[in-house]
């Protein structure tokens, strides 16, 4: 029993001592190597965390599916309002993020004084008047407005 402690242990360190890569091309192969472990992965975001590098870190934690690490990359994205962090969020799960979350990355944002984070925000959960109003004038067969 205590064997298998120690194994876990020391594997849990390997796998948090494996440094955050600078180059996008060791990021690349730590990445995608199947050898790679979930927990190695997941060390290596934290490590992006650390370093403010959100968006390296939600690479490693989608890839190795840590719920937990996608969820405070979340809390970061509301509180700083960053739209782009949200919108790779939404790419990976779209129930992830809801309409309520794209308002609070929209206040967070016109908050921070970041109105293209706003903007972008704003366009992911309301649709233009003028598409609105396209589709009302649309009737039921195209064919007869000509």
């Amino acid at each position: 029993m205590a064997f298998s402690v120690e194994v876990l242990e020391r594997s849990a360190r390997k796998a948090q001592a494996v440094p955050a890569p600078q180059h996008y091309l060791r990021k690349r192969d730590l990445l995608w190597d199947p050898r790679s472990s979930p927990q190695t992965l997941s060390g290596v975001a934290r490590e992006f965390m650390a370093q403010e590098r959100y968006s390296d870190a939600l690479d490693f934690y989608q890839h190795a599916k840590d719920e937990q690490g996608i969820a405070e990359i979340k809390r970061i994205a509301l509180e700083q309002g960053d739209s782009f962090l949200l919108s790779r969020l939404s790419r990976f799960d779209r129930t992830l993020v809801t309409e309520d979350d794209w308002k609070r990355v929209e206040s967070a944002a016109m908050k921070r004084n970041s109105p293209s984070m706003a903007a972008f925000a704003h366009k992911q959960y309301a649709q233009p008047e003028e598409e609105v109003a396209k589709k009302e004038d649309r009737g039921e067969k195209p064919l007869d407005e000509l």
